[in-house]
């Protein structure tokens, strides 16, 4: 069954799952902040409102700031995280339906940016990939990469020697010891200007063509950021 997550329906993926993150990062296409929707009816179990701003060095559950569980009637658990303060609209032990306004997407706990991190947990406490409950809106940007690095690839420029590490830290960025997927939180780590605007010169400068924040171009983008071969716009 698909869904969506944000009232606004224009969900893009930044963050995908994978073995180190095993949830979703998401923000509304306009990157306006937007109410987050239940994906499915179910009781809430928990609820985190009190948060107030980031915190970088957190652990456990503080880590995911102003959050919201879910235990679905399909079995499977839903948490909702880094809500904006005061912004939590259900209550612990109530019943929502599908649809239902949770909160607001913010940038509380460890986060960097406003975004929302989505998790899925099935009967059995396994975290599940959250993509395949998503709406075509989500799916189609990840149907499309195969395409969308064909034509990447073909405006790129031939691969060169970085054996200079002074030629890499004048005119290129590098973020090598950035773990997860978010192009976002991987020029933040190093302190680099992560808008829409300054990825979009970013995109421009490294010939990726008509950028506009698709999942594969982030990841290409990302994937140049963390071989150090990203170059300064």
């Amino acid at each position: 069954m698909t869904a969506h997550v944000l009232e606004s329906m224009n969900e893009v993926i930044t963050n995908n799952y994978d073995s180190d993150h095993k949830a979703i990062d998401i923000v509304a296409s306009d990157k306006k902040e937007t109410n987050i929707i239940a994906l499915d009816g179910g009781k809430v179990n928990k609820v985190v409102n009190h948060v107030k701003g980031t915190n970088h060095q957190s652990q456990g559950l503080a880590t995911y700031g102003n959050y919201v569980k879910v235990k679905q009637d399909n079995g499977k658990t839903a948490l909702y995280a880094h809500m904006k303060y005061g912004s939590v609209k259900v209550k612990e032990g109530e019943y929502i339906e599908k649809g239902t306004v949770i909160g607001t997407i913010g940038e509380t706990g460890n986060a960097y940016g406003k975004h929302l991190h989505l998790e899925i947990q099935n009967e059995n406490n396994v975290k599940e990939n959250p993509i395949v409950y998503l709406n075509n809106t989500s799916t189609t940007k990840n149907t499309n990469v195969q395409k969308e690095n064909k034509t990447i690839e073909n405006h790129t420029n031939p691969t060169t020697s970085y054996n200079n590490s002074a030629k890499i830290t004048q005119e290129y960025l590098s973020a090598k010891n950035y773990k997860h997927g978010s192009i976002v939180d991987a020029l933040k780590s190093i302190g680099i200007n992560s808008s829409y605007s300054y990825r979009k010169k970013l995109a421009q400068k490294n010939n990726i063509l008509n950028y506009h924040g698709s999942y594969s171009q982030n990841v290409y983008m990302l994937n140049l950021l963390k071989e150090g071969k990203l170059k300064k716009a």
